[in-house]
């Protein structure tokens, strides 16, 4: 048995949601798995049906009362005997974990470990961390991140997000999507819409770009609060023809996108305490063939190999993201071995039938049978 200690989960959206989805549904499929998580935030989804878990426990009261209703609903399995191990998406989670004498696994993203974290926040960041038997990073930045917050000897594993094989989209899906932005080059986002994505960037080089491609376009996929902000930058750059809002897409209509794409861009820039741990988006660009331009700042790099499956830049850089953008563009033959690197390093790589066994090996064994 194995419990799932989670904020986000599905069929909640992101990065973290996926992963933790996938984890939990995979090893589901091998044994019983209990998910502890909080309740659906997104507007209009519905829990899930028919899902594999032994049991689905959500929480949807104020905090800090719904961690300490998490916290008591754990408690009866964390002493079971048959328990293999806890996962918790992240020090959060891990903060309100009863004692258990099972492996607790406790995930890292990058974005929650501030670069300069108040006392208190420190503080609850290292006792959270000291419940872990092991820290899983999601990057090389990731682990660099969290490396002042552990004791000395924690153990620290770098595991990357792994993805599933990727839908391959409809020509009708295909079609829809080209009546709506048109025949030219396509470049594309998929992300949630802040500022840290870096889109405002990649919209204010579209005038310099489109100087050299007349039938460029730029489709964004995704909601958030930085849209209508987005928008001003747009019509500041007179290319409100050219940048085209697509809003929430559904995986055949993100497939469709990613495989007509001639590039992703999400030059991912730090804003704050806020930054791209790894980016799960830039793989699932990689399966369609696409290669990427993302931020220098953050995990990125383990992502996108710079110079060979995209191109890594400055995202706070205006001049970087143009530049970036305008190297892609420019060279279609090296795009498209860039987009071909891409798609066979995510198969040899970044699949969960490479990665889910590390998942396992962090893992109690499981009991012997009488």
């Amino acid at each position: 048995m194995i419990l799932v200690a989670t904020h986000n989960f599905p069929p909640d959206t992101g990065g973290i949601p996926v992963l933790m989805g996938g984890l939990a549904e995979r090893l589901a499929a091998r044994e019983p798995v209990h998910v502890f998580a909080h309740r659906i935030r997104g507007r209009g989804l519905v829990e899930l049906s028919g899902h594999p878990y032994a049991g689905l426990h959500r929480f949807a009261a104020l905090w800090p009362f719904r961690s300490w209703m998490k916290a008591w609903a754990m408690r009866p399995l964390l002493g079971d005997p048959a328990l293999r191990g806890v996962i918790c998406d992240s020090w959060k989670s891990a903060l309100i974990l009863p004692a258990t004498r099972a492996p607790v696994i406790v995930l890292a993203h990058g974005m929650e470990f501030p670069p300069r974290p108040s006392p208190r926040r420190a503080f609850r960041i290292r006792r959270a961390l000291a419940k872990a038997t092991v820290v899983v990073a999601n990057s090389r930045h990731t682990a660099a991140q969290i490396a002042p917050h552990l004791a000395p000897g924690a153990r620290v594993e770098i595991i990357p997000p792994p993805i599933a094989p990727q839908p391959a989209p409809s020509a009708e899906a295909r079609a829809r999507l080209r009546a709506r932005v048109g025949p030219g080059p396509l470049i594309a986002t998929v992300s949630r819409l802040e500022d840290r994505k870096g889109i405002d960037r990649v919209i204010a080089a579209l005038p310099g770009l489109a100087a050299r491609h007349p039938g460029l376009a730029y489709a964004i996929a995704g909601e958030g609060e930085d849209r209508p902000r987005l928008e001003k930058h747009l019509r500041a750059a007179g290319v409100e023809g050219r940048v085209h809002f697509l809003g929430r897409v559904d995986e055949e209509e993100k497939a469709a996108l990613l495989a007509e794409a001639d590039l992703f861009a999400m030059p991912a820039r730090r804003e704050g305490a806020s930054v791209e741990g790894f980016g799960i988006v830039y793989l699932e660009a990689a399966w369609h063939g696409c290669p990427s331009l993302a931020g220098r700042e953050g995990g990125a790099e383990d992502a996108v190999e710079h110079g060979v499956t995209g191109l890594l830049c400055d995202g706070a850089d205006a001049a970087a993201v143009a530049q970036g953008l305008a190297a892609l563009l420019d060279d279609p033959a090296r795009r498209r071995a860039m987009g071909e690197a891409a798609a066979a390093r995510v198969r040899a790589r970044f699949l969960w039938e490479h990665l889910l066994p590390r998942y396992e090996a962090l893992l109690a064994p499981p009991a012997p049978r009488e």
